[in-house]
């Protein structure tokens, strides 16, 4: 996992992505014994490789998992990959418990919103149940697309997804133009992502 990050943070850097500077919303609170208590106060286990992450980078705070841009009149929303960024752990972790207190749909499956592209809809989940056949796999929900009001796997697992985001870059299939906005070849993204998540359906709905 270590090996990923760094290769995620290297294009990043490469590509000039300016989302970068801004990952790391939670790092007055970045060590691992406060990482591994947020979540086990929910009776969640921050599994290590999730854990490698948020030591990395803890994750972007609300201005940069919601679109301000229309108020603040800003030109876009800066973006990690074309589906959003990830979210600080604590508003993660803080996002379950609501969930839950209001028995949404998916708040007892231990699925955790970890990305989101501007909005509260359609959030991509984390498995986080260890007695799930899909453990630490992401998920859409997203029913407008995926014709399911449960979510659907979209990546196999936390590395897969990064291995997805890396080759997107160096593919070139994520560009960052002159002004800091990222830019998808939505075609090449989608195939992409089929191939290097067979496990995932969510892919087979369009490629």
């Amino acid at each position: 996992m270590r090996e990923l990050i760094k290769e995620l943070e290297s294009v990043l850097i490469e590509c000039k992505n300016p989302i970068l500077q801004y990952m790391d919303d939670d790092k007055i609170y970045k060590t691992k014994e406060q990482i591994i208590e947020r979540f086990n106060n929910f009776e969640l286990e921050c599994y290590p490789e999730l854990l490698e992450l948020y030591l990395w980078k803890t994750g972007c705070g609300p201005e940069y998992i919601y679109d301000y841009s229309e108020m603040t009149g800003e030109e876009f929303f800066l973006r990690l990959s074309s589906f959003g960024n990830y979210m600080s752990y604590s508003q993660s972790v803080d996002i379950f418990c609501q969930n839950r207190c209001s028995h949404d749909l998916f708040s007892d499956d231990y699925m955790v919103s970890f990305i989101l592209n501007g909005y509260d809809e359609y959030p991509i989940l984390l498995n986080m149940n260890p007695q799930s056949d899909t453990y630490k796999s992401l998920f859409l929900l997203c029913p407008q697309v995926t014709k399911s009001e449960k979510p659907v796997m979209m990546y196999d697992s936390l590395e897969s997804w990064m291995k997805t985001i890396i080759q997107c870059y160096k593919q070139k299939i994520y560009q960052i133009d002159e002004k800091g906005a990222l830019i998808s070849d939505v075609d090449a993204e989608y195939l992409l992502s089929k191939n290097m998540n067979p496990r995932s359906p969510y892919w087979k709905l369009y490629v």
